[in-house]
């Protein structure tokens, strides 16, 4: 019974934590019909209807309204085919509740009052009204919007903004439709509608004039489509060709490079293989950094202890417990280690694994223990390096880099004008690029032969027979099973018994009593220090990025 209230206090705690967007609901809102009756003192009754497709089971849909400076909206209230729908209003967002299942197609209403939604001039009336702004993160799918004067109009004039640009059409009694079609997220779309001011009786006029500004803007609008028709043009007759062929030279490049690498690799693999362990080059950690790709830090500490005793730089004294015999070491990294195991978990002459424990278990321990094996594992890159295993190629690098600024200068060029697959195109061509002028360093031929050697030795560490082992000498055992213990330690531990079996009984240097404790203590160590982050979430009604500071959007829950 315990230890299911202890169940049920967890999963309060981590449906808290739980970022907002993981309960998202999936949904596409596949048709919307806007209607706005102007009245004759200025108002709007806006009535809109919303149909949605559920993909998720969900509680209900949200509608964000943002009034513009000077109006407000009143008297929202919301209902399907059925029934009024309870509405709950915080900061301009409206949560509508309507639940349903996975599957579920409904048809929600809404309806509410713009206060103050037309301004009257001496020239005409005008509604202009952006009914979602930038802040919106729903795409719609079949938008109309409607607007109707009071009275039929015989002076209406039309124009949209931004994404209701040249869709705004007036029928013969004065009413301006507004077919948007399809409308992406997170885009702007103003309304704006001039009637004669005579059918707004109850509105004051304002000194001023606004068809003229219409006529203006409507003018700027087209230019600036005709612009973008021609650059469109351009963008197709030359930036398609251009990304065709930095494509198809990135590609070659890569081919070529790719090509010439495997056959580097199968000329040092093709030669046939007896098992023997490689000569002493590099300390074993730095082999594994450079040999392994699965490579773990902890796993490497002891493999690094194990190199140290080898060398005579410490001596095991026991299963957990270490003596420093001397601080001289040949690289840095070793400096590192011997410093944090001796001088900050020991006594500065021994150390033993239960300390080892006992320091990293202390939570005010963690940030200068994580920062002396960041540091260790920083110098034993350093090592890698020193051994010159990787070709450079500046100029090769340099290429790849100037094609990757050109792809992505094209992607967005291609982006601007609508040329949207090609902008895809471009930009992943421009991150191939961009990596492999960030990345190209191919193995030399001794780099190739390093890492073959080494892991064929481990490979074949797994089936070895102890007569073969037993003919390899003190040197040659201790350095392929520290390899092997920070490479793999499953087949270490197999290989563990035979091993130590084989050593003398009064072996001076004690070498790895049971290095698979060793390598699980560090193991231990570096999880109980690792740190991690979460990250959580929110939603808002939106910014009013439309004219006037209004604006809105549409989403559920």
């Amino acid at each position: 019974m315990k230890n299911k209230r202890v169940l049920v206090f967890v999963l309060f705690i981590f449906l808290l934590l739980v970022p907002v967007q993981a309960f998202a609901v999936d949904f596409d809102i596949t048709e919307v019909q806007i209607e706005a009756q102007l009245n004759e003192d200025g108002t709007a009754d806006v009535t809109e209807q919303f149909t949605y497709e559920f993909e998720d089971e969900f509680n209900g849909i949200t509608r964000s309204l943002i009034p513009k400076e000077g109006t407000s909206i009143e008297e929202f209230t919301a209902s399907d085919s059925r029934r009024d729908l309870e509405v709950e209003i915080e900061n301009g967002l409206y949560k509508i509740y309507r639940s349903g299942n996975d599957g579920d197609t409904i048809q929600v209403e809404l309806n509410y009052r713009i206060i103050g939604a037309v301004e009257k001039f001496e020239d005409g009336a005008e509604f202009y009204w952006p009914f979602f702004d930038a802040s919106n993160e729903s795409e719609y799918g079949d938008m109309t919007i409607t607007v109707i004067p009071p009275a039929p109009a015989a002076e209406t004039e039309a124009l949209g903004y931004g994404e209701a640009f040249d869709t705004s059409n007036v029928t013969e009694d004065g009413t301006a439709v507004f077919d948007l079609g399809n409308v992406p997220s997170e885009k702007n779309a103003n309304i704006r509608a001039i009637f004669e001011s005579e059918l707004f009786p109850g509105v004051t006029a304002q000194d001023g004039t606004v068809r003229d500004e219409l006529a203006d803007d409507r003018e700027e609008l087209e230019n600036e489509a005709a612009a973008f028709d021609r650059n469109q043009q351009i963008a197709q007759s030359a930036g398609i060709p251009a990304i065709i062929l930095f494509g198809a030279g990135l590609i070659g490049i890569v081919l070529f490079t790719w090509m010439k690498a495997i056959r580097r690799k199968r000329e040092v693999q093709s030669q046939p293989y007896e098992f023997f362990v490689p000569e002493d080059s590099m300390s074993i950690p730095a082999l594994l950094h450079f040999t392994n790709p699965t490579y773990v830090a902890a796993n490497g500490i002891s493999a690094a202890i194990l190199d140290l005793m080898r060398k005579g730089k410490i001596r095991q004294l026991s299963e957990d417990h270490f003596e420093l015999i001397d601080r001289n070491t040949d690289y840095k990294h070793e400096e590192v280690l011997i410093g944090l195991l001796f001088d900050t978990i020991g006594d500065g002459q021994e150390f033993t694994l239960e300390q080892v424990e006992i320091y990293t278990k202390n939570e005010s321990n963690h940030e200068e223990y994580n920062a002396a094996t960041a540091d260790w594992s920083k110098e034993v890159k350093a090592e890698v390096t020193t051994h010159n295993f990787y070709e450079k190629h500046p100029g090769l690098r340099w290429t790849a880099g100037i094609m990757s600024a050109v792809l992505l200068g094209l992607s967005i060029f291609t982006g601007i004008y609508g040329l949207l697959p090609w902008m895809a195109v471009s930009a992943v061509l421009a991150m191939l690029a961009f990596g492999f002028a960030l990345s190209y360093s191919p193995l030399t031929p001794q780099g190739h032969k390093m890492r073959y050697e080494w892991r064929s030795m481990k490979n074949a560490m797994e089936q070895l027979p102890t007569e073969q082992w037993e003919r390899l000498t003190m040197d040659e055992k201790q350095r392929a099973y520290a390899y092997l213990l920070g490479s793999d330690q499953k087949t270490a531990e197999r290989k563990a018994n035979a091993f130590t079996a084989a050593e003398p009984a009064n072996d001076v240097s004690g070498f790895a009593m049971n290095p698979v404790l060793m390598t699980a203590v560090f193991v231990s160590a570096s999880t109980t220090t690792s740190s991690s982050a979460s990250a959580s979430g929110g939603g808002m009604a939106g910014t009013g990025g439309g004219v006037g500071g209004g604006g809105g959007g549409s989403g559920a829950f």
